[in-house]
């Protein structure tokens, strides 16, 4: 089990890193976008042929623009609605969520969080848990590598839905609540309203 969790794990640090230096360049508040984009706001982006269904939480939106999809992993960043429309809306708190698609495997099984923990040593993971079908870890430092002005510490979770395993990540401002209770009560958020959306979508 540790084997393969570690395994995922790796291509999924991979995957949230890679994406995001190459697709966005973030501010205090999340993706900067052109002017080009700052125009319709998307609350949710389908993977796979409809197996994961992102929904964004409430009052935060898709960037279209960091998209990525392929036979292979697929990724999607999100941010306030606000920093990503230019106009003013629902306040929330600065962030930048991203969401990571592996394709489907017969053989995949819920990540643990301990099994999380271990495969990113020797970084320090500050909490730990394995919730109602998500495991989510708090780590202590990274986070201001992705997010211009952001906190060192960032929450990351693992799911599983539909046979494909999903990756989370929320980074916040520094000092900011995201990178205390409130990363994890967002990310448990954005689990539920992945699950409740893919579920809805009738099987092909």
């Amino acid at each position: 089990m540790f084997t393969w969790i570690s395994k995922w794990t790796r291509t999924f640090w991979v995957l949230i890193c890679l994406p995001l230096a190459a697709c966005l360049e973030a501010g205090p508040d999340g993706p900067a976008l052109d002017s080009s984009a700052r125009s319709k706001q998307v609350t949710e982006q389908v993977f796979f042929g409809g197996d994961v269904v992102v929904r964004a939480p409430h009052g935060y939106c898709i960037d279209r623009k960091s998209l990525r999809r392929g036979i292979g992993t697929q990724f999607v960043a999100l941010a306030s609605c606000e920093s990503l429309s230019g106009t003013r809306g629902i306040g929330v708190a600065p962030a930048m969520i991203t969401v990571s698609v592996l394709p489907r495997q017969q053989s995949a099984t819920q990540p643990r969080a301990a099994d999380l923990a271990r495969s990113v040593a020797p970084v320090k993971v500050l909490k730990a848990y394995d919730d109602d079908g998500v495991s989510l870890v708090q780590i202590n430092s990274g986070g201001d590598q992705v997010l211009s002005s952001g906190d060192p510490r960032y929450w990351r979770a693992g799911m599983l839905v539909n046979g494909h395993l999903v990756g989370l990540s929320v980074y916040g401002r520094r000092g900011g609540p995201l990178a205390g209770k409130a990363g994890r009560v967002l990310l448990l958020e954005l689990a539920d309203a992945v699950r409740e959306a893919s579920d809805a979508v009738p099987d092909e």
